[in-house]
């Protein structure tokens, strides 16, 4: 008889988005630095959100601008227009 080990990897991922106001002194290209520097203001909502564990089966990539393969986690912003559309944003 020949040993045979049969595997298989799964990728999940979890993904959680919150929203906050940011002052309108912060300039676009103070928003970066802002959020950075004010974690506080979205940390929590975040956690408890990817806590509750709704998991889904591939990457999560080129969902909502997450496009970085190469890393474990990845964070973005994104600035909302009147319609609650992304008119700008980047990552973190």
């Amino acid at each position: 008889m020949i040993k045979v080990r049969i595997s298989k990897r799964e990728v999940y991922y979890n993904y959680a988005q919150t929203e906050i106001y940011v002052p309108n002194t912060v300039t676009v290209e103070d928003l970066p630095r802002y959020l950075c520097e004010n974690e506080h203001l979205y940390m929590d909502t975040i956690d408890e959100e990817l806590s509750q564990g709704h998991y889904e089966g591939g990457f999560g990539l080129d969902q909502y601008g997450m496009c970085d393969k190469e890393e474990e986690q990845e964070w973005r912003y994104d600035i909302l227009n009147e319609n609650n559309e992304p008119s700008f944003g980047g990552h973190l």
